[in-house]
C-alpha cells in the first residue's frame, strides 16, 4: 500500500472522527451525566460518578515506576527474531477491569483523566534519549471507525491527548497516531468478541505510515494485553514501515490462565 492509501486511511480515520453524529449524542451524554446525580462507573453506588471507595482501589490496583517485575513482560516477535519490553500499570482485575470496561464500554469518559498520569509515568520511564530530530513518538493502537461511531471517541488515543494536555509527558515524547486498520477492516477492527486462539492464530492487518527520520523511535500504547498478538502486528508493521520500536506500555496486562494473583499491586 503506498503513502496514498496511507494518507487516505488517516484522513479517513480523522474525518470520520470528528463528523460522526455520534460525537454530538457523546457530547450530550457526558453533560448529562455531569450536572445531574450518576451512578458510579464501578459499583454502580448512586450519586457519584466515581465513589471515593472505587477511586481509591483503581489506585492502588495501578503502580507508578519503577514497576514491579510483575508488571513487565518481554514480547516475542518471531517474524523479525526479537523481542520488545512491555511494561503495565496494572493488572486487569477487580475494580481496575471494571473501570477499564466503564471508559470503554459505558461512556464513561472522565475516566481517562485517571488513567492519564499512570500511562504517561510509564512512558516516561520508558523514554531512551534522543537527539533533537528523532524525537520518541507515542503510537497508540487504532480504533475502528465502527467503534469510534459507538463510542464517540478512541479510548487509548484519548488517554494520551489527556495527559498530554496536562503536561505529564516528558519533552521528548510526541503523541503520532501512526498506525491504522487496512481498508479491509477499517470498519471492523475489533479484537474484543475473538478468542484468544483467534487473536493469535488471525492476523489484524494493519498499515503505519512512513516515518519522518529513518529509523524514528517509537513507543506502541494500548489498553489491555491479553495475548500480545494486537501489539506483535503493531510492532512488526511499524518495523516494516521504518520505525524503531522500543517497547510497549498497557494500562493493564492480563494474567495468563492459572497465574494466582488478584489484580492488585503488592
Amino acid at each position: 500500500m503506498g503513502s496514498n492509501d496511507r494518507e487516505f486511511l488517516r484522513d479517513l480515520d480523522q474525518l470520520y472522527g470528528q463528523k460522526t453524529p455520534q460525537w454530538l449524542r457523546f457530547a450530550l451524554r457526558e453533560t448529562v451525566n455531569f450536572l445531574l446525580p450518576a451512578s458510579c462507573a464501578v459499583c454502580g453506588r448512586a450519586d457519584d460518578r466515581l465513589c471515593a471507595a472505587c477511586r481509591s482501589a483503581v489506585r492502588h490496583q495501578l503502580g507508578l515506576p519503577p514497576l514491579p517485575a510483575s508488571l513487565s513482560r518481554y514480547l516475542e516477535l518471531p517474524a523479525l527474531a526479537g523481542q520488545i519490553p512491555v511494561a503495565a500499570c496494572g493488572i486487569y482485575g477487580n475494580e481496575l477491569a471494571r473501570a477499564i470496561l466503564a471508559y470503554k464500554d459505558h461512556q464513561r469518559y472522565f475516566l481517562k483523566n485517571l488513567f492519564a498520569p499512570y500511562l504517561a509515568a510509564a512512558l516516561n520511564a520508558a523514554l531512551v534519549p534522543q537527539t533533537s530530530v528523532r524525537r520518541t513518538l507515542i503510537v497508540p493502537m487504532p480504533t475502528s471507525l465502527k467503534a469510534v461511531a459507538r463510542r464517540g471517541y478512541r479510548p487509548v488515543e484519548s488517554m494520551l491527548q489527556s495527559a498530554e494536555r496536562l503536561g505529564l509527558l516528558d519533552a521528548g515524547l510526541e503523541l503520532s497516531p501512526v498506525l491504522h486498520y487496512r481498508l479491509g477492516q477499517v470498519f471492523s477492527g475489533a479484537q474484543k468478541s475473538k478468542s484468544g486462539a483467534d487473536r493469535r492464530g488471525r492476523r489484524v492487518q494493519l498499515i503505519a505510515e512512513i516515518p519522518r527520520v529513518r529509523q524514528q523511535p517509537i513507543l506502541l500504547v494500548d489498553d489491555v494485553m491479553t495475548t500480545g498478538a494486537t501489539l506483535q502486528n503493531a510492532a512488526v508493521t511499524c518495523n516494516n514501515a521504518g520505525f524503531e520500536v522500543l517497547g510497549a506500555v498497557v494500562l493493564a496486562l492480563t494474567r495468563p490462565p492459572g497465574e494466582e494473583g488478584s489484580g492488585q499491586l503488592r
